[in-house]
């Protein structure tokens, strides 16, 4: 895909891409904090002291939720911080890309393990929350 978009001239997919799993990593986290009865900022917190507990780097996963979660309304600050990335360290942008859909994964694991929503649910409830999204 992000050749075929290079070779096109554009990077058209690879953002999609980029929106749509920041999107669902938005959506999945508030999903969450709304079901455990918590503020999106504090497990946004919790995230990045567990990427801190490990040894890592402030991720530019936890800066995309902050701008997504408790940033200003909008896209604006989301689109300013990504094509910001991409233009300051390209690779670093494709790996929050992967890195989005490990976070993913981890929350549909979540609301699986707490018995709010299986699997199959999960995925089935974002794909419509991304249609809507993605429709105007």
């Amino acid at each position: 895909m992000v050749e075929r978009d290079l070779a096109a001239g554009g990077a058209d997919h690879v953002n999609m891409l980029a929106i749509g799993a920041g999107v669902s990593a938005a959506l999945l986290t508030a999903w969450l904090a709304q079901e455990r009865d918590r503020d999106t900022a504090d497990i946004i917190a919790d995230f990045e002291k567990a990427v801190a507990a490990q040894g890592l780097p402030r991720a530019p996963l936890v800066e995309m939720l902050k701008s997504l979660l408790t940033g200003p309304t909008g896209m604006d600050q989301t689109t300013e911080f990504m094509v910001r990335l991409f233009h300051d360290d390209e690779e670093a942008f494709y790996d929050l890309i992967v890195e989005l859909g490990g976070y993913i994964a981890s929350c549909i694991g979540l609301l699986a393990a707490y018995g709010i929503s299986g699997r199959d649910d999960t995925l089935e409830a974002l794909d419509e929350m991304l249609e809507s999204f993605f429709t105007p």
